[in-house]
This record gives structure tokens, sequence and C-alpha cells, in this order.
């Protein structure tokens, strides 16, 4: 299932531009201020279920506050209406919704007659919620959905914040990311100074505070082991599209030795960056041989 991937950042700061407080992005998400906080901080992402209702609070649409990268299955197409699986049962005249949870998982079709009152329920035509339903059964099925409601490709990052958050998606899982602390002390030990504090990585992370100082720009991209040019670069296009290559392909070595979905150790992220350096040098010429 292609999970959406929430921008913590980016609701951070649009609720803090727009005045927002985080009792009343509880009181909406109908979570606690504590689970508001540890959203906004990436310790845990917030249910699928509930990013409808984040994206609204800060007045963002879904597929930009929290991309899919992929196509929709059940599962996909009831989270996005903001539906938990209980609440179906309702709309298919139900006592339960057994029928729609052996559905996402592939055991057993929808009956015919549950299919229209999900799709409107979910706000999608029939088509696509049997497009989703068949990839739910693990059949791939191109998108169905005419060219004028799909959602427009997520754009390469463009700005530092921006950037800071590309690479803590390609790099970490929700429940590894480091803290703005740790991004800090890993910067300053690595350069050999002290040019990072908790409160600068946070303001530079959250969009609060911008910076072309090219000592403290090369702390922060060797707390995130990136090369300097991925924050310099007037190509953001081809920065983004070469760190998202390589690390894709280190991801998946590690994966292929048993580290499943574990961070990058310290051996290869260091040999990612200077594979990076290589490859952004050498794009004025031909690459040169072993």
């Amino acid at each position: 299932m292609p999970e959406r991937v929430f921008d913590a950042e980016r609701f951070y700061a649009e609720r803090r531009r727009k005045g927002l407080k985080q009792p009343a992005a509880g009181e909406f998400l109908g979570v606690s201020v504590n689970q508001v906080s540890r959203y906004e901080r990436r310790l845990q992402d917030p249910p699928p279920e509930k990013l409808p209702a984040a994206a609204e609070f800060v007045g963002l649409p879904l597929d930009e506050l929290a991309p899919r990268y992929g196509l929709p299955d059940l599962r996909d197409l009831r989270c996005d209406a903001g539906l938990q699986q209980r609440d179906t049962s309702r709309f298919i005249g139900t006592k339960s919704a057994v029928s729609v949870g052996a559905a996402e998982k592939g055991m057993r079709r929808l009956r015919p007659d549950f299919v229209a009152p999900l799709a409107k329920a979910y706000g999608v035509s029939v088509e696509e919620l049997e497009a989703a339903q068949e990839r739910s059964f693990g059949n791939p099925v191109p998108d169905v959905r005419q060219e004028a409601s799909r959602p427009a490709r997520p754009q390469a990052p463009r700005t530092l914040a921006e950037k800071i958050t590309y690479l803590l998606d390609q790099t970490y899982t929700a429940g590894s990311r480091p803290t703005d602390a740790e991004l800090s002390r890993k910067g300053n030990a690595k350069v050999g100074g002290i040019l990072l504090s908790e409160d600068l990585v946070r303001e530079l992370r959250t969009g609060e505070t911008e910076t072309n100082d090219p000592d403290v720009l090369g702390a922060l991209a060797a707390a995130l082991d990136a090369p300097p040019v991925f924050f310099t670069s007037e190509n953001p296009e081809d920065a983004a599209r070469i760190v998202a290559g390589i690390r894709t392909v280190a991801l998946g070595v590690m994966a292929a030795r048993g580290a499943g979905e574990k961070p990058l150790n310290e051996e290869w992220l260091d040999f990612i960056a200077k594979s990076i350096d290589d490859i952004i040098g050498n794009q004025g010429g031909p690459a040169e041989g072993p």
C-alpha cells in the first residue's frame, strides 16, 4: 500500500502562520495536545484516516500536505475519506464492517451492491473504487481517473526547509528520524565547530528562518549526510534526483542484507555523499571509469 507521506514541517509552519494553537488542532483531529506535538516533531505520524482532517485544519490540499507516491487501494480510499473501517457499515447497511475488512485485506471481494454506496461515501467513481479493489488483491491496475482530477506531481524541493525535509524523508523512517538537537550535535562534531544549535536547526527545518551562510549550510549538510551542493545548487530537480536515486539503491542493498527499514549507517551515508559530489561534479562531461 502506498502510504501517504505526512509533511510535519509544513503542518507546523502553516499552523503557526495562521495563528492556530495546538489545543485547537488536537480538538479538530480528536487527539490530545501531546499527540499533536508528537506529530509535529516527527516522533509519530498521524493515522492515515486523520490526514484529511489535518489538511483541512491548516487549509491545504491533502495531496500537498501528505502526498502519496503511488495508486490507492481500498484502504487508501477509505482513509482519504477520513473514515475508519467500522464507519463503513452504515453506508452498506450491515451491522459490521467485516466484508469491507476482508476486501481491504485481499481476502474476499465486495458484494456488487456494496460498490456504489462505498464509492459515494469515499467521494470517488465506481471505476476508481473497483480499480482500488483490484490493487488490494495484488493486481496492478493503471490510474482510471480523468487527467484533470489527478493530483499534481510533487515538485522538487526548492526552499531550505523543503530540502531538509526531503533529506529526512529519504533517509529515515517516521520513528527513527533524528531530533533537532541530535542534528545540531552531529553537524557540529563533523565540522569541528559550533555552528548549529537545536533552535537554529528547528527554525531552518520549519522555514521560520533562512540562511545563505556557507559554513552553516555545510554543517547542516554534514548533519544530514549530504553534500553541501544539495543546499546551494540552482537545479533542485537534478540534486533531488541524484539524492533519491543513490539513496534508493543503498537502501535496497541494505534491505537485501537484512537491515530492513533501518536508517543507513555512517559508512553508507558517507559513501553516498561522496558519490553525489562526484556525479554533480561530472555533470559537465562524461563520467570517468573506475
